[in-house]
């Protein structure tokens, strides 16, 4: 592949599993995962939400407000085509069907000074896809790298250690002060 051209189902795929109740290697894929978004399809159940940045056991609900927890049952590593899976029922119960999407960013996180924040970042320019970790400093105006070397065009960002939280949406077509919420 040219430098700087994407290829399909190498940034991003996704890939149907059926549960088994225990350990469950997911694979598959055409890469390594950095994030992975998993949802029951069969009943219903919250969003589970991992990446590479903060480590495979962290996830977030991306249908709540909870921060972040740690499920030692849930996503519990990183494969080179897939991922491996817990019994915890809402990713892996026996029998029921799942989905997941699946990023590939730029492997493990690396220190980001871009930024008057310095932040953790795994990203990808040729997929236009980060992921990035920072501790916020209550200051109008701070800035945090995201290590894709162009201006961002869509932005979700969570607050990790405080439950209540809404996830703040931002897209390019929204002027610089405005955003949107994804909520229950």
């Amino acid at each position: 592949t040219a430098p700087g051209l994407a290829t399909a189902n190498q940034g991003m795929d996704v890939v149907t599993y059926t549960g088994n109740g225990g350990t469950n290697n997911v694979a598959g894929l055409s890469f390594q995962p950095d994030f992975v978004w998993l949802k029951r399809r069969n009943l219903a159940a919250s969003h589970n939400l991992f990446d590479s940045v903060r480590g495979a056991t962290k996830f977030l609900g991306a249908d709540g407000t909870n921060g972040e927890q740690t499920g030692s049952d849930r996503l519990t590593a990183f494969g080179s085509n897939g991922f491996t899976l817990g019994s915890n029922a809402e990713v892996n119960n026996n029998n029921d069907t799942y989905v997941a999407w699946c990023w590939k960013a730029g492997g493990a996180a690396v220190s980001n000074t871009d930024g008057t924040i310095t932040s953790q970042v795994s990203a990808s320019t040729d997929y236009g896809f980060s992921v990035t970790s920072y501790t916020g400093n209550n200051t109008a105006g701070a800035t945090v790298g995201h290590g894709l070397g162009s201006a961002v065009k869509f932005l979700i960002v969570k607050s990790r250690g405080q439950s209540g939280q809404y996830w703040h949406v931002w897209h390019s077509s929204l002027a610089n002060n405005e955003y949107i919420y994804l909520n229950a």
